[in-house]
């Protein structure tokens, strides 16, 4: 008797998780993230562009704050205070997180050539053209990003699909099972198995990855169901059995 771990048919959806889709999503918010702050920026440098003013700045004072995660890290902001004068003659202190380089090359009382908002005195560009590069920045890592999120997403889908349909068309036959192995997946610092089998043709294959206890009624030489697919056959235990 065919033995089969998943009862009912089981959702395109569920099986995309299962193959690995959820990795896309890891890619996935940090794509959407970069293309906000992408157009965010992009907004602020066309700004410069329209009421953009350049001043004198003076640094007034400079330093720096640590701070730890959670693994005991310290990390290291470097940070110079700045004042100037707007055109309207108001007096503005601006507090400027810089790199280390930056940072260094700027000594207590230098004066500098900066460029501010009209309406928002307080946000500054130190070097011109400086938000529209961390636009084109935030548009590269983004594509980059969002391309492995594509990649990822169409390989599991791929797979996904193929399964399905496998299950809706296939032929539908008998194999037998050659060993439950461990596989190089782990969850919570635990191994999980697949099972091995092979099909009447001869050809082998093997499913996707489950807890040991999930497989314990399985043993070499049992019979399971799998459906033939155009490059490979899935077993009933992983797409579930066709609907009637």
């Amino acid at each position: 008797m065919a033995k089969q771990i998943a009862q009912a048919p089981v959702p395109f959806w569920r099986l995309f998780m299962r193959m690995g889709g959820w990795i896309s999503l890891i890619f996935l918010v940090p794509f959407l993230v970069l293309t906000l702050i992408s157009v965010q920026t992009l907004a602020i440098a066309n700004r410069f562009d329209t009421e953009g003013r350049e001043t004198t700045a003076v640094v007034t004072d400079k330093y720096y704050r640590e701070s730890r995660d959670g693994d005991g890290d310290v990390s290291t902001s470097y940070y110079v205070v700045l004042e100037f004068r707007t055109r309207r003659g108001r007096e503005m202190e601006v507090h400027r997180s810089l790199g280390l380089t930056e940072y260094n090359r700027l000594p207590e009382g230098q004066s500098l050539p900066i460029w501010y908002l009209e309406s928002e005195p307080d946000r500054i560009e130190i070097t011109r053209g400086q938000y529209r590069s961390g636009s084109a920045i935030a548009q590269c890592i983004g594509l980059a990003v969002g391309l492995i999120f594509l990649g990822v997403f169409w390989y599991t889908g791929r797979n996904a699909v193929a399964a399905v349909r496998a299950r809706r068309h296939g032929v539908r036959e008998p194999a037998r099972v050659t060993g439950i192995e461990p596989s190089n997946v782990r969850v919570n610092n635990q191994r999980l198995y697949r099972v091995h089998w092979q099909e009447q043709s001869g050809r082998t294959g093997k499913s996707m990855v489950f807890r040991r206890e999930v497989l314990s009624l399985l043993r070499p030489g049992d019979t399971i169901t799998v459906y033939q697919g155009l490059k490979r056959a899935w077993w009933e235990g992983d797409v579930g059995p066709r609907p009637d």
